[in-house]
């Protein structure tokens, strides 16, 4: 992540990355099979976990107490030096926001059925795909928060009262039409 943040994803070559791993580039391709899953290596791990709690169906917790709950754990997961490069390299190179190459469609898949779970709508509802939109957004932004912030209860908080905010109106706005 080092080498995406400081020279770019594009510039950024896998012999480059195989030379300071200390390993051949045969290694490096065996292991990761393109540079993208290089790049998000972190993210996908990140996004395997957010699977894990949107599966979950702990008695009375919403979508949104699921989302904000892995947000706090996830620190204990990623090192701060990981999570500063991640952003850094995520900063740098904004095409790499949110673009897992294999991790995406399971988890949007997911992420709809739990948000149609919780606004009790027809998964084709449009209320699910603004809801997964917004979800997806601040998963994004989280990515990009830098030290203190990400364990912060207050900045946790806030993007519980936001994403709540945003899956009430829809919720409110679906039964309207319905």
């Amino acid at each position: 992540m080092r080498l995406f943040a400081e020279q770019g994803y594009d510039a950024t070559t896998v012999a480059q990355i195989a030379e300071e791993a200390e390993v051949s580039t045969r290694s490096v391709s065996a292991y990761f099979p393109t540079k993208l899953h290089i790049a998000t290596a972190s993210s996908s791990a990140a996004a395997d976990r957010l699977i894990l709690a949107l599966r979950s169906r702990d008695e009375g917790a919403s979508v949104v107490d699921r989302v904000v709950q892995w947000l706090r754990e996830e620190p204990a997961f990623v090192p701060e030096e990981e999570w500063r490069l991640r952003a850094a390299m995520l900063e740098r190179n904004p095409v790499l926001q949110g673009s897992g190459p294999e991790d995406s469609p399971p988890l949007l898949a997911i992420a709809a059925d739990a948000i149609a779970e919780d606004l009790d709508v027809p998964l084709d509802h449009p209320g699910v795909q603004i809801t997964l939109g917004i979800l997806a957004g601040i998963v994004v932004r989280v990515e990009l928060l830098f030290g203190s912030h990400r364990e912060n209860e207050e900045t946790l908080a806030l993007i519980h009262d936001a994403l709540a905010g945003a899956v009430d109106a829809v919720r409110r706005s679906s039964r309207s039409s319905a």
